[in-house]
């Protein structure tokens, strides 16, 4: 899936392709075909519950709850919320007292606060680009935090590849990489999709032979040694 990164640098900002990295053996695409054509699947409506038991006692003996009337309609994602039950309850009913908290540990895996969880909206392509900010060598970079995902910069058309080739090699002729914040002060986490974790971004370059290549590394942990309680 190919995302657009509105990126400042400089005086110069533009918008610019954001996706994954391309595979060095392609992935096969297989089909599961039959006589009758290809298989797909689909979520369908069975028409019972689910702590319902179907069997052949069940249905003699018993009066178990069909619901012929939408049994096999295909299920709308749009038509359908979650539900959340109580796995301790004696009956389980669905419950909607509850609030998502967000538990933080610290470096010993110790408790260290719970906050509200937050809701966040993708903020790659805003209004304010996202700005370069603090750099540091890309070694220390790599050692001090843990990289979850890594994506590629792409150029759309001749001026934005003079764009990113430019700061792509005054990354690589500092050996450094540089802080990406988002918002209007440059200075807050990077989203990527709609509900997701907010990344530490960092950019990463290289150039050869006239040609470039822009890394984002994307972080949520940092690296850190345990307090041991001991003074070197």
């Amino acid at each position: 899936m190919t995302m657009t990164l509105h990126l400042e640098h400089g005086a110069r900002s533009a918008r610019v392709a954001l996706h994954g990295l391309p595979l060095e053996r392609p992935r096969m695409k297989t089909v599961n075909t039959t006589p009758v054509g290809a298989v797909n699947t689909w979520r369908i409506i069975t028409g019972v519950r689910k702590d319902q038991d179907l069997g052949f006692d069940a249905l003699l003996e018993g009066d178990p709850e069909l619901d012929l009337a939408n049994a096999g309609a295909e299920i709308d994602a749009d038509s359908i919320t979650p539900a959340w039950y109580d796995p301790a309850a004696e009956e389980p009913v669905p419950i909607g007292d509850f609030a998502d908290v967000d538990i933080v540990y610290d470096a010993n895996g110790e408790e260290k606060a719970r906050r509200p969880h937050l809701v966040r909206r993708p903020n790659l392509n805003e209004l304010h680009p996202v700005k370069l900010g603090k750099r540091m060598p890309a070694i220390n970079a790599l050692t001090a935090f843990a990289f979850k995902q890594t994506l590629q910069i792409a150029h759309t058309d001749g001026l934005t590849f003079e764009f990113l080739r430019d700061l792509a090699k005054d990354l690589a002729d500092k050996g450094e990489v540089a802080l990406l914040g988002a918002g209007p002060k440059g200075n807050m986490p990077l989203v990527l999709r709609e509900h997701g974790t907010a990344y530490r971004a960092f950019l990463y370059g290289e150039v050869e032979e006239g040609r470039y290549k822009l890394l984002l590394l994307l972080s949520d942990q940092e690296l850190k040694l345990p307090d041991t309680g001991e003074k070197e």
